[in-house]
């Protein structure tokens, strides 16, 4: 670094203080430390036990439907082994691509979806276009 006259500036380290660090004033403050926190510990895991008792009077419960695949809305099983969606997909695929009735008395039936198109496009042909 240089002054503002141009001239170096030479920096000392300040000497180091030559009195001693007592030990028993060191581990005074650890320990004091330490029974602080295990004091805070204490007290939260006891504010913890009385926020449970006053929500739960009866005690902890286990659920009753353990076990199902599906409880409320939770899926519970494993993914590998649920094909709920797998089926219903092959069911919906059976039905777009295969024939059979919406409505038995009323005569309604369903076609494949490829036969579907089919139609419609063939009778816009006939009717001359589109709209």
């Amino acid at each position: 670094m240089s002054g503002e006259d141009g001239s170096k500036v030479e920096w000392k380290t300040p000497e180091r203080d030559q009195r001693s660090v007592s030990g028993w004033r060191v581990s005074g403050v650890l320990a004091g430390a330490l029974i602080i926190f295990t004091f805070f510990v204490v007290a939260a895991w006891a504010q913890l036990q009385r926020r449970e008792k006053n929500l739960s009077p009866a005690g902890p419960t286990q659920p009753r439907q353990l076990g199902k695949a599906e409880i409320n809305i939770v899926n519970t099983g494993l993914f590998e082994l649920d094909t709920r969606a797998e089926d219903e997909k092959a069911e919906q695929r059976k039905r777009l691509h295969g024939y059979g009735w919406v409505d038995r008395d009323a005569g309604v039936v369903h076609i494949p979806i490829e036969r579907a198109i089919e139609r419609v496009v063939g009778e816009q042909r006939r009717d001359g276009g589109g709209r």
